[in-house]
């Protein structure tokens, strides 16, 4: 007798995939074997990037930082000056933008700043070539046109000087960044002086504007007080008994209302005139240095530690990325899938393009011949 078909058993050792059912999530375990699976390429990736790190932060240039501190003085005789002008419809309230502490920081920022700092001597000491004396474009070593030197250290400029302003306070605090400890020590304190020097000039400028606009005033303020005057004189001499009449004297009081403002509006013109002449040729400085530059004793952290264990921490993060892709790639190639082979075929290709740069430009000809 013929023994009946057994029945066909699943094969256990395979895993059942089910149409429609979810894939399962990647275990810690699977996790874990990708790292311990590629633990060789991870180590070394790791330890070459904190090497790497650890060797970049040793032998990168040392720097020396100059810190100071300084807050913008307030204006005088401004607030006076732009009332009075205020009712002529000429707004002169410049005072609070040329004393904010935002303004200054902007200011460290400029050429018309930074390019007569840079055009100043300097002095430093360098152990390679002993004592160096010029310009900024000859220490920094920049070459090029006369306008193109001029725009390379300006740049320089910008990126050694810093500033960070105190909201509370409206302190600036400047740090300046160099190779040398001369240098970052002359280089401050050439910033503070030509940051004086341009805000003086500035304010005397504006105050001679000032001036002129109040002197035209003052004249006119004048006119006008003599023409109220001559009016009231005139209506005394017509009228010596103007009190025992009510319309004469509402009239009277008038006229001595418009001679009275007349006279107050001159006065205070011509103070303003005495002020705008004073604040013209006032020379004191405009800021207050807080803390005034000093040449560094030592040179900055390099921060070996962190750039080092940040060097470390890169690595691994990068070879564990590349475990996985090699991981899937491996597993997929095992499968035979297409994406797979559409790999192996476009790398090759690539290949063949780079070893032979004629063939793009063949098959791009041939392509539009066909076209």
């Amino acid at each position: 007798m013929m023994s009946s078909p057994q029945p066909l058993r699943p094969n256990t050792d395979r895993e059942i995939v089910i149409p429609g059912e979810q894939p399962r999530e990647v275990s810690a375990v699977s996790f874990v074997n990708v790292l311990l699976r590629h633990r060789t390429m991870i180590v070394v990736m790791t330890l070459a990037f904190g090497f790497w790190a650890g060797y970049q932060s040793i032998t990168s240039p040392k720097g020396y930082t100059t810190y100071a501190s300084f807050m913008p003085k307030g204006a005088r005789g401004g607030g006076q000056l732009g009332g009075i002008a205020a009712q002529f419809g000429i707004n002169l309230s410049g005072g609070d933008a040329m004393n904010s502490p935002q303004l200054y920081t902007d200011l460290l920022k400029t050429r018309t700043v930074l390019l007569p700092v840079a055009k100043k001597t300097y002095r430093i000491t360098s152990p390679d070539s002993g004592v160096i004396e010029g310009d900024l474009v000859r220490i920094f070593n920049v070459t090029g046109r006369p306008e193109v030197r001029d725009e390379r250290v300006v740049a320089r400029l910008r990126g050694a000087v810093k500033s960070i302003v105190t909201a509370k306070t409206g302190v600036i605090e400047m740090h300046v960044s160099s190779g040398s400890p001369d240098l970052s020590y002359q280089i401050a304190t050439n910033v503070l002086e030509q940051l004086n020097e341009y805000n003086l000039s500035n304010r005397q400028a504006t105050a001679a504007a000032e001036r002129e606009f109040v002197e035209t005033q003052v004249d006119q303020k004048r006119i006008e007080l003599r023409q109220a005057e001559s009016e009231l004189e005139r209506f005394l001499e017509g009228n010596r008994q103007y009190r025992a009449s009510p319309q004469l004297t509402l009239e009277y009081g008038r006229l001595q209302r418009i001679v009275d403002m007349r006279n107050t509006l001159y006065t205070r013109m011509l103070e303003a005139y005495e002020n705008a002449r004073i604040e013209e040729v006032r020379n004191l400085p405009v800021i207050s240095v807080i803390e005034a530059p000093q040449r560094p004793t030592g040179p900055n952290p390099r921060g070996g530690v962190r750039r080092t264990g940040i060097g470390l921490l890169t690595g691994f993060v990068l070879a564990c990325l590349l475990a996985f892709a090699r991981d899937r790639f491996a597993k997929s190639r095992e499968s035979g899938s297409d994406e797979v082979l559409e790999f192996a075929e476009l790398r090759r290709e690539a290949i063949g393009d780079l070893t032979h740069p004629w063939r793009p430009i063949t098959r791009a000809i041939g392509s539009r011949k066909r076209a």
